[in-house]
């Protein structure tokens, strides 16, 4: 019962909505640390996780929304292309209206290096999540 409320639509939508939400101040805010953190790479694994939660979560609203009906690999593709895209847009966005932020290739990698685990996780996982489905 509690996994049919967590997978309801409403549900769903509020989660996709904060989780964009986020990922869109993440990559437009201006972040001011008070002390040197000297961790190489540090900022493209925050990439590469920010992502990879991202395409899950977009999975999860086109695959198990009640409202959509969509099928795995079409729940698949949308996720992995919007997500893809909109990680391009931020990185536009930091170009076009940031003075504090600039576009770099490397997010792009590391975004993209997120989706494509999630894709290959989910695709692992597939015909357990198809059963799943059924079964909420």
């Amino acid at each position: 019962m509690i996994i049919k409320r967590l997978l309801a639509h409403k549900t769903l939508f509020a989660l996709l909505l904060l989780y964009t939400i986020l990922i869109t101040w993440a990559s437009l805010a201006r972040f001011i640390i008070p002390f040197k953190i000297d961790l190489t790479g540090g900022d493209k694994i925050g990439h590469y996780l920010a992502y990879f939660i991202f395409t899950m979560v977009w999975f999860l609203f086109f695959f198990f929304s009640e409202k959509r009906n969509e099928n795995f690999k079409q729940s698949l593709i949308k996720s992995s292309v919007i997500c893809f895209f909109y990680g391009g847009l931020m990185e536009l966005l930091q170009m076009l209206l940031t003075n504090y932020r600039s576009p770099e290739w490397y997010d792009m990698l590391a975004n993209t290096s997120g989706i494509i685990f999630a894709v290959v996780l989910l695709k692992v996982f597939e015909n357990k999540l198809i059963i799943f489905k059924k079964r909420a």
